[in-house]
C-alpha cells in the first residue's frame, strides 16, 4: 500500500473523499526562514499565506464533523510575519482553538538579540461547540500536589518537556514524541491521519505506532518516496 504518494497537495487533497479525515497534522513551508529551496517558492509572504489559506479551505471540506487541523508555523522575521496573515484567513473556514508554543532545546540567535528556541503549533477544530471535538485530555508526568480526577497535571499550551531532533536527515523534522502527543490528543485508535506536507514521513510512522490510519503526499517525488518506505516500515506499537 502506498501511504504517501509524490503529488502537489491541492490535487491530493482533491481527491480525498469529503468529510473523510479526522486529523490533518501539517508541516508547511514558513516562507524564508530555513536554506532549503522548497522555502522560497513564493514572492512575498501574502501570496504564501493566500496559498496556504487556500489549501486549509480546501482540507475543511475533507474532515469530519469532530476532526481538526494541527499545523506547525513560524514567528517568522522583521516585515515577514505570515502566521498572522494564515491564522485570520483560516479561522474564516476553521474553528481557532489554542496557540501552543513548542520550546526546542537549543537555541539560535544572535549576541545582539534574545536567544530563539521556539515553534509555534496551531490548533484549529472544525465545530466550536468542546463537545463535538475529539479531544483526549494529554498529562505530562508531573504528579499533582492535590490529586483531583487525576494524579498528573494537564498538558499547558507551552511545552517545554520534548527535545527537539538535532542534525536531522531533513529540514524541520519532527521528534516522535512530540507528533505522538498531538495524534493521542487528537485522535482516536484507527482514525485517519492526513498530513499533505509529508516531508521527512515522522506524522505517518507516528500514526501507523499509534494504531491510526495514515495518508499524506509529498511534493518532491524521492522525498515522498523515502516517506513512504519508512511509513511502510513502522510497525503499530499501542493504540493509546
Amino acid at each position: 500500500m502506498t501511504y504517501v504518494v509524490a503529488a502537489d497537495a491541492e490535487k491530493f487533497l482533491t481527491g480525498l473523499k469529503d468529510a473523510s479525515v479526522d486529523l490533518f497534522l501539517i508541516d508547511p513551508p514558513y516562507f524564508k526562514v530555513v536554506r532549503d529551496l522548497w522555502d522560497h517558492q513564493w514572492e512575498s509572504a501574502e501570496v504564501y499565506a493566500k496559498w496556504l489559506i487556500n489549501l486549509c479551505e480546501l482540507a475543511r471540506q475533507k474532515v469530519k464533523p469532530n476532526g481538526s487541523m494541527i499545523m506547525f508555523q513560524s514567528i517568522g522575521k522583521h516585515g515577514q510575519h505570515p502566521v498572522f496573515q494564515v491564522i485570520a484567513g483560516v479561522e474564516r473556514h476553521w474553528h481557532f482553538r489554542n496557540w501552543i508554543t513548542w520550546k526546542k532545546s537549543r537555541a539560535f540567535g544572535k549576541g545582539s538579540n534574545y536567544l530563539f528556541c521556539r515553534d509555534e503549533i496551531l490548533w484549529f477544530s472544525a465545530n466550536g461547540k468542546d463537545e463535538q471535538v475529539t479531544f483526549n485530555v494529554p498529562l505530562t508526568e508531573q504528579k499533582l500536589k492535590r490529586p483531583g480526577k487525576t494524579e498528573f497535571k494537564k498538558v499547558s499550551n507551552v511545552w517545554t518537556d520534548i527535545e527537539m531532533v538535532f542534525r536531522p536527515e531533513r529540514s524541520c523534522r519532527r521528534p516522535l514524541p512530540l507528533l505522538a502527543r498531538l495524534i493521542k490528543a487528537h485522535s482516536n485508535p484507527d482514525d485517519l491521519v492526513v498530513d499533505f506536507f509529508s516531508g521527512f514521513g515522522t506524522t505517518g510512522i507516528v500514526s501507523h505506532n499509534l494504531g491510526r490510519r495514515f495518508l499524506g503526499c509529498e511534493a518532491i517525488e524521492e522525498d515522498a518516496r523515502a516517506a513512504n518506505r519508512r511509513v511502510m516500515a513502522a510497525k503499530p506499537r499501542s493504540t493509546g
